[in-house]
């Protein structure tokens, strides 16, 4: 009997299942290929995308719905690359913080001077759409059932050593009393510039970095006066 010169193609083929698939130039077995990079770029574009239109104030806390709205993307599209609106809203924080609040690429704080956390909230003044979500997205985190409850806590943690770090050094060179306590005055740093913030959403004319400016400037007075544990803040 003659030998057929082609072998049958079988379903498991023609359907691209079989165990000696054609390899795909470039691609190697266990490592995610181009499609991976796509779906990395493409979440990239819907984040880079909300930060865009939460910095030109198009929205504010939005829903899925409105993020979906303003890319020109439907929600269920967004739902792909991120697994809910709070992994999204979160992953905005976090580039935000990377790009405003000094952290380094793998999260953990620099150690910043005081006089550089004034400037970063100057800048969060400009962009109040980011600062509105932030917010919101913080005061939505309270409850402990939150899926970003842990991540705010973390948060505000990281802020509070950075600080707390910039407010030893100054201490070590003399600028600031030693008798502060560094992380009693970083978390009141934080709890005064946020308060400070929600005040100039509500009411445009605050000014939020100058208020804190007066409190940082007063912390450093209380080296050369009476050392109080608690700065007085003048004009909020």
């Amino acid at each position: 009997m003659r030998q057929k010169k082609d072998a049958a193609v079988t379903p498991q083929e023609r359907k691209g299942g079989a165990t000696h698939a054609k390899r795909v130039p470039g691609k190697v077995d266990g490592v995610k290929g181009s499609g991976y990079s796509k779906g990395q770029a493409k979440r990239e574009e819907i984040l880079i995308g909300l930060i865009a239109a939460l910095n030109r104030g198009e929205l504010r806390n939005p829903s899925l719905k409105a993020i979906g709205q303003a890319l020109g993307v439907e929600p269920a599209h967004i739902l792909y690359y991120f697994k809910s609106r709070e992994e999204l809203l979160q992953a905005v924080i976090v580039r935000w913080d990377r790009d405003a609040l000094g952290q380094l690429p793998d999260g953990s704080p620099k150690i910043m001077d005081i006089d550089e956390y004034e400037a970063i909230i100057a800048r969060n003044v400009v962009r109040p759409g980011v600062v509105h979500l932030y917010l919101a997205f913080a005061a939505e985190a309270v409850e402990p059932s939150h899926p970003a409850h842990d991540f705010i806590r973390e948060r505000f943690d990281k802020a509070r050593t950075a600080l707390a770090a910039a407010i030893r050094q100054e201490q070590d060179l003399g600028t600031i009393s030693a008798a502060i306590d560094p992380a009693i005055e970083a978390r009141l740093l934080i709890a005064l510039a946020d308060g400070l913030q929600l005040q100039s959403l509500i009411d445009p004319d605050i000014d939020a970095a100058a208020h804190l400016k007066s409190a940082i400037v007063q912390l450093r007075e209380s080296k050369f006066g009476e050392c109080v544990n608690r700065p007085r803040f003048p004009g909020v």
